[in-house]
């Protein structure tokens, strides 16, 4: 695999152990449940964490016998098309693993999986017992633990339009790929002014301010 790991904060090499990501002798950052933590969990992806947590199996394949991740994830990608054996893999934004799911078990590649909040633990949930070929980190697009531009693919989907930096957060994924590497991401259209309209837009200044379990009753009330 030979991924070099470094401190986004200081870009000191880090290595790997049971505990966690140490410098020298020191743990730094560590290792819980699955995944390096290179962030704590208050963050705005909070929601996020909770959703995937709740809903851990709700668009991983294997747990639901469909396969809608891995034709969207190969329509998009285009990789079943070419052997990526043994090639390095970089996921942000993995949420629960749907699309880590299909990486681990229709190809061969190495995968280094990224989220920003703790839907890690879920990712773990569905994908551990890969051994070396997985690895899971806790992390922000713009600080992440990887020395630059050593990914043969890097992939980035039904994420980016939730980011804060649109421009960036591709920058940082532009800066993780090897030269003549490959990167694939998608995101939501802006149609036009009247995007901004749409209900979901106009509620969050409301809904934001509730806890989680508060607004999941909300929609459990008023969503068949």
């Amino acid at each position: 695999m030979n991924i070099q790991l470094i401190d986004p904060v200081n870009g000191q090499s880090l290595r790997e152990s049971t505990a966690g990501l140490m410098q020298n002798d020191n743990v730094v950052y560590p290792y819980q449940n699955g995944a390096y933590r290179i962030v704590k969990d208050d963050n705005y992806t909070q929601n996020f964490g909770y959703q995937w947590n709740k809903f851990t199996y709700t668009q991983v394949d294997k747990a639901n016998e469909f396969d809608i991740s891995k034709v969207r994830f190969f329509a998009e990608t285009n990789w079943d098309k070419e052997d990526i054996s043994g090639k390095n893999v970089l996921e942000v934004g993995s949420g629960a693993g749907r699309f880590s799911q299909v990486v681990l078990d229709y190809t061969k590649a190495n995968l280094y999986s990224v989220d920003y909040s703790n839907a890690v633990e879920a990712n773990f949930k569905n994908n551990s017992g890969h051994g070396d070929r997985f690895k899971l980190f806790q992390a922000s697009v713009y600080d992440l633990p990887f020395a630059p531009g050593q990914f043969d693919k890097v992939f980035c989907i039904g994420v980016l339009q939730h980011t804060p930096d649109f421009k960036q957060s591709i920058k940082s994924l532009i800066d993780q790929a090897k030269p003549n590497g490959e990167i694939v991401v998608d995101f939501y259209p802006i149609k036009g002014w009247w995007t901004k309209i749409c209900a979901k837009y106009i509620l969050r200044p409301f809904t934001k301010k509730w806890s989680h379990k508060k607004l999941l009753t909300v929609i459990e009330n008023n969503i068949d």
